[in-house]
């Protein structure tokens, strides 16, 4: 059961092989002080233990990996401790301070201690190469400390693994999206605090390894040899503002997330099991539609909505403006002005249809989505612009940031206004002109007089209609829910002769796309709210649809080894991209059975697939037993409506007939 997870990890899941190299590249970034302020190592080990449940990457292997990974963190920062010498400046923060006292009183014993203190383990290497300790100690403790450090962290990421992949497969209708919210705003502020906690130390850092590079005889040498490239090189990593580290990094974002949108569509023509996953999401979200959602999903997603967005930027613009804030105003209206150009751009040229079971009537195409891609221009490069103004702090505008966006991508999820690969690609859009408008705001920023009041109070006058503008919008100039015409119900060619029921597709699939139990009977001439109390009458019980409570309590049953309970969900299964209409279960028989209602026969009688699988770990459970026992009591309920059961395939009990 990890349907979820594989889902929540795609990013490591998606490298294959390579995943063991991102992950000990990750443990090694952690481990050397350098980089280890900033560097999410830990993190990135415990994913890879979720994916080692999943079964995707080996145990062993990832733990090698990620030991080497950590052993090598700790050499470089102890072989640049003794290269840099006395020339290293460190800032007396509280995390050197902290790592030298562990040195001071625990000895080699620090570099174990360290390692599991986070940024911390590569400031104990460094510190205990300042400090004298013995290169043999060193490399013990070294070792020692980094195996313990694999093992346990993969055995932690393994156990939350567990978890969520015994949660997952009941994909709770609430309890996801806001889990997912909550997920990446928790990771978010981890890592932000980490960055800016580690920030001084990476600063003194970086400037201690230059300086050095800058006196050490064989770059000397070199930059004699080879002046050109030397101060191409000069140039490119020169911290400067507006220099050509800044260049340089905009430049590999760019090119790096340009990658994952020519990958992302390339993926609809090439990938088919990307369209199916769309149109399984599309049913699901379908499925759990509610009047109240409905109404919140559809005035929130009005932030978005072209006409109010624009006013609304066109109002930070002018904000911006008006106090002076010139490289801001500039950067801003790059990214809105880049990002509306682009998506209109791919829209035409990718030429997707909307879903068909879109909630709002939508004239444009679907992919990417406008409304992911603005969430993340605009919304996201905003919270950035007030950070780098000193008008809000790094925590607030990252959190702003990545909550507005995943907010208003899950808004057209649920709305079915767009596929689930539309808004993963349209953050990506909206994550490409963040990074050039972010780019060119901080290579122009520059501190200028503020201007005139005069002109402060019209550019906040003129800011001011814009933002009143864009709420009038939002409030109302809303859009009609589309109208629904009904759908002929789909006729099923006679099923008279085995020939036309294996025509039948019998495939079942869990979200991800992993196979789940066939259908294995067709019944007709009952709906499958009539199917369901004629079972219920005969012991079943209806499965309750996911919700926080009934999801825990499934899990709890898992734990413990027990039935489920009445309260208790199901993992979700889809036929056809759609999911069940009615699930059932009969914990004596350690079944589950899922129904889906596919047509009509010839003379208008309603067909039902049925799936029948086991609950649980049950190794006896044997489907046709199973089958015959639903036919009898389908028999014996029969009163007058003259129900009809094929097996699939054919040939299997029962054969034919009421």
């Amino acid at each position: 059961m990890h349907d979820l997870l594989s889902h929540l990890l795609p990013t490591l899941d998606s490298f294959g092989i390579w995943s063991y190299w991102i992950i000990g590249l990750f443990s090694f970034l952690e481990g050397w002080w350098v980089s280890g302020a900033i560097a999410p190592g830990t993190l990135v080990v415990d994913a890879g233990g979720a994916l080692v449940r999943l079964g995707h990457l080996d145990f062993f292997d990832l733990v090698w990996f990620v030991a080497i990974g950590a052993i090598l963190g700790g050499e470089a920062s102890w072989h640049s401790g003794k290269w840099l010498g006395g020339r290293i400046r460190m800032p007396q923060n509280k995390r050197f301070l902290r790592a030298q006292d562990l040195v001071r009183r625990r000895g080699p014993f620090a570099v174990v201690l360290g390692r599991f203190l986070g940024p911390i383990a590569g400031l104990a290497a460094l510190a205990a190469a300042l400090s004298g300790m013995s290169r043999r100690q060193f490399v013990i403790w070294n070792i020692v400390s980094s195996f313990l450090y694999a093992l346990t962290h993969v055995m932690i990421g393994y156990a939350a693994g567990e978890f969520l992949a015994r949660l997952s497969p009941y994909l709770p209708r609430l309890a996801l999206p806001l889990g997912l919210l909550a997920a990446v705003i928790a990771i978010t502020w981890i890592i932000t605090r980490q960055i800016q906690r580690g920030m001084p130390a990476l600063r003194a850092g970086f400037s201690a390894l230059r300086n050095r590079a800058e006196t050490w005889p064989p770059a000397a040498r070199a930059a004699a040899r080879h002046p050109r490239a030397a101060r191409f090189l000069a140039r490119r990593f020169d911290p400067g503002q507006g220099g050509g580290l800044l260049t340089s990094a905009v430049v590999v974002l760019v090119a790096y997330l340009t990658g994952l949108l020519i990958d992302g569509a390339l993926d609809l023509k090439l990938v088919p099991d990307t369209v199916a996953l769309d149109q399984r999401t599309a049913n699901l979200a379908h499925a759990y539609w509610s009047p109240g959602w409905l109404r919140a999903a559809g005035w929130f997603t009005q932030a978005g909505h072209a006409p109010v967005a624009t006013l609304a930027a066109l109002g930070c613009i002018l904000g911006f403006a008006a106090f002076g804030r010139r490289a801001a105003a500039l950067g801003l209206a790059v990214a809105v002005v880049g990002n509306a150009i682009t998506v209109t751009a791919l829209k035409l040229l990718v030429g997707r249809a909307r879903p068909e079971l879109s909630y709002f009537l939508e004239t444009s195409n679907s992919f990417p989505s406008g409304h992911a891609a603005i969430s993340v221009a605009f919304y996201g490069t905003l919270a950035l612009m007030l950070w780098r103004e000193r008008i809000i702090g790094p925590t607030t505008a990252l959190i702003a940031g990545v909550g507005m966006a995943t907010s208003l991508g899950l808004t057209r999820i649920y709305l079915v206004e767009h596929y689930l690969s539309d808004v993963l690609n349209g953050w990506v859009v909206g994550g490409i002109w963040l990074v050039i408008g972010l780019g060119l705001a901080e290579g122009m920023r520059q501190k200028a007089a503020p201007p005139p009041r005069i002109r402060r109070l019209a550019g906040l006058c003129a800011a001011l209609i814009c933002f009143c503008g864009a709420g009038w919008l939002a409030l109302y100039h809303t859009k009609s829910p589309a109208e629904r015409v009904a759908i002929a119900a789909t006729i099923v060619p006679d099923l008279s002769d085995d020939t036309a029921i294996a025509a039948l597709p019998t495939e079942v699939v869990s979200l991800d796309g992993s196979r789940r139990a066939p259908v294995g009977l067709l019944v007709a001439g009952a709906t499958a709210s009539d199917l369901g109390t004629i079972l219920t009458a005969a012991g079943w019980s209806e499965v309750p649809p996911p919700s926080l409570l009934s999801v825990l309590t499934a899990i709890r049953s898992d734990l413990e080894g027990l039935h489920p309970g009445p309260s208790a969900t199901a993992p979700l299964a889809f036929y056809r991209a759609s999911p069940a209409e009615v699930t059932l279960r009969d914990n004596r028989l350690d079944s589950l059975l899922r129904v889906w209602t596919i047509g009509t026969t010839p003379t208008g009688r309603p067909l039902l697939a049925l799936a029948f699988g086991p609950e649980g770990n049950t190794p006896t459970w044997q489907e046709d037993h199973v089958i015959e026992a639903v036919c009898t009591v389908l028999r014996s309920a029969d009163q007058g409506q003259d129900i009809q059961l094929w097996a699939l395939p054919p040939g299997l009990t029962p054969a034919a007939t009421n």
